[in-house]
């Protein structure tokens, strides 16, 4: 059975509905990583980066939840997530290396000052795009 390690809102919904959309049967191994389960040795030998979510499919450990995604939707491509054809799988690739490289980071980088840090060590500026004021703001200050 594969095993899914993580906990949401992490990327791991990513995985979690893509194993849903699939309608395959999983085993839900929750991680906490604020009590430093991901640090942990038996998890680091799965992830050496420290990181959820991580895949295990009998003997084939995938982490990184693209990566992930890509892997479950070419070896159950009978549900048609995958594009047949290479030039539209390239479409398919450069939309979701967008989503993690150009949307997800600053989307990440406003919730962590907005929602997870505490005030005092939050960037008092509202950050919408990297180049703008959210550079001046980089290491952050108080002296706004």
């Amino acid at each position: 059975m594969i095993k899914l390690y993580g906990t949401p809102p992490t990327r791991a919904l990513r995985v979690i509905w893509l194993l849903n959309e699939l309608g395959l049967e999983y085993q839900m191994l929750p991680v906490d990583i604020l009590k430093g389960e991901t640090r942990e040795a038996g998890f680091l030998a799965l992830n050496p980066a420290g990181k959820v979510p991580v895949l295990v499919d009998g003997d084939l450990v995938i982490t990184e939840s693209s990566a992930i995604q890509l892997y479950l939707a070419d070896k159950y491509s009978q549900a048609g997530f995958i594009p047949e054809a290479v030039e539209d799988r390239a479409k398919m690739y450069r939309w979701i290396f967008f989503l993690a490289t150009e949307i997800e980071q600053p989307l990440w980088r406003i919730t962590r000052h907005t929602f997870l840090y505490p005030k005092r060590s939050s960037c008092p500026r509202t950050w919408i795009w990297p180049g703008r004021s959210a550079w001046r703001c980089w290491p952050c200050s108080n002296s706004t």
